[in-house]
């Protein structure tokens, strides 16, 4: 397993990936929190999300939040955090950098709790993670590439940032994104 990187996102952003096929549809609303310097990056990592039919939540797509931000701007995202099923922190540098992201966690922890807060480390151009010593205690999406196959997993919190887990951990501890999902959302038929 390991970590997405900026260059998977920015191809996913331009090659967007194809809906999933399947006999039901998820109904799940998900907060995805980002630094607005990462709006590509943002687009590719939607693309995945939209691939389980989640209906995803970014603030700059949202046309009835003031230019500005403002009061207004901060109890309209709380509230949004608040309605949403999910909240995802897309962990870029820049959002680890921002005022926002880290109130928009703070907001999220206490209103969400450690179930449906979900981290995705992205690694910089090096291959490298900096990361935040509170954002271990939630679950990450990592990623298994296979040969023609991405399969995106919920880590538990429990390791650190640079440890890898055996086979036998992974295969104990590890939940698919796709079932994460399934069991945490609404179906229609």
């Amino acid at each position: 397993m390991a970590f997405i990187s900026r260059k998977f996102l920015e191809e996913k952003s331009s090659s967007g990936l194809r809906k999933y096929a399947s006999r039901f549809k998820y109904s799940l609303s998900i907060f995805l929190s980002h630094s607005h310097k990462d709006k590509e990056l943002v687009r590719g990592f939607k693309s995945i999300l939209q691939y389980y039919y989640a209906d995803i939540y970014i603030d700059w797509e949202d046309g009835t939040l003031p230019d500005e931000p403002n009061k207004e701007t901060a109890e309209r995202i709380k509230e949004r955090i608040k309605k949403s099923d999910l909240f995802i922190l897309l962990a870029t540098d820049n959002a680890l950098s921002s005022t926002w992201c880290s109130w928009e966690i703070g907001i999220a922890d206490c209103i969400k709790g450690y179930e449906y807060i979900l981290i995705v480390p992205v690694t910089d151009d090096s291959g490298n993670f900096r990361g935040n010593e509170y954002l271990q205690i939630y679950k990450r999406i990592e990623i298994v590439q296979l040969p023609y196959l991405e399969i995106f997993v919920l880590e538990p919190s429990l390791r650190k940032y640079v440890e890898t887990l055996s086979k036998d951990e992974i295969e104990s501890q590890v939940e698919t994104l796709e079932d994460f999902l399934k069991r945490n959302t609404k179906k229609s038929w």
